[in-house]
C-alpha cells in the first residue's frame, strides 16, 4: 500500500465514524465509477484519479454535524443549505494534501446537474468536469441499490431505469449509456 492509498483510507475510516457506512458507499462507488470511465475511454491516470475522487467525494461530510446526516424526514432550507456545504467543505478538507489536489474538481462538482440546476456553482452540461458527471451517476446508482437511512433499496434494474428516466436532466446521457453497459457485470452485492 502507498503513502497515497494510506491516507486515502484513513481519511474515509475518519468520516466512517462520522457518518457509519460511509466507506463502503465510497467504495461502492468507486467501483462503478471506474467501470464507467473505462468504458468511456478515459485514460489509466484519469481513471486512478476518478478512483481517488470516488473514494473521498464526501469527505467534505466531516464538516456537517453528525445528528443532520442521520436526520430522517423533512429537511429545512437551513438544513438542506449545511448538507450541500459538503461539496465544498471537502476542498477545505483536502487542501493540504498535495497528491489529491487534482481529484478536488470532481469532488467539488459531484451534485451538479446537467441542465444547471446542481450545486455548488450551478455548472451544466460539459462545463462539468467529466469525473464529477461520472460520480454523480455512480453515487446515484448506489443510494439506489444500496439504500440509505431514508430509502430502501432497489433493483439494479429499477435503479438504471430511473437514472435514464434523469439522463439530460439531472445526469449527463453519456455517462448513464455508459452506466448501462457495465451495470450487468458490476451488479450490487446481493442483486442478480
Amino acid at each position: 500500500m502507498t503513502d497515497l492509498d494510506l491516507t486515502v483510507r484513513t481519511l474515509q475510516i475518519a468520516l466512517d465514524v462520522h457518518e457509519p457506512g460511509e466507506r463502503a458507499h465510497a467504495d461502492r462507488v468507486s467501483v462503478y465509477a471506474v467501470a464507467m470511465g473505462e468504458s468511456l475511454g478515459l485514460t489509466d491516470d484519469e481513471l486512478m484519479l476518478l478512483r481517488r475522487a470516488a473514494q473521498l467525494h464526501d469527505i467534505g461530510k466531516m464538516r456537517v454535524p453528525a445528528d443532520l446526516l442521520r436526520r430522517i424526514g423533512e429537511l429545512t432550507e437551513d438544513d438542506l443549505k449545511t448538507l450541500r456545504r459538503h461539496a465544498e467543505a471537502a476542498e477545505e478538507v483536502l487542501e493540504d494534501y498535495e497528491e489529491l489536489r487534482d481529484a478536488v474538481p470532481s469532488i467539488r462538482h459531484h451534485h451538479e446537474r446537467w441542465d444547471g440546476g446542481g450545486y455548488p456553482d450551478g455548472l451544466e452540461g460539459i462545463e462539468i468536469p467529466i469525473g464529477a458527471r461520472i460520480l454523480a451517476v455512480a453515487e446515484a446508482y448506489d443510494v439506489l441499490t444500496a439504500g440509505a437511512i431514508w430509502r430502501d433499496p432497489i433493483p439494479w434494474q429499477d435503479a438504471l431505469e430511473r437514472l435514464a428516466n434523469d439522463a439530460g436532466g439531472q445526469f449527463d446521457p453519456r455517462v448513464v449509456d455508459a452506466l448501462r453497459k457495465v451495470a450487468p457485470v458490476i451488479q450490487p452485492v446481493g442483486q442478480s
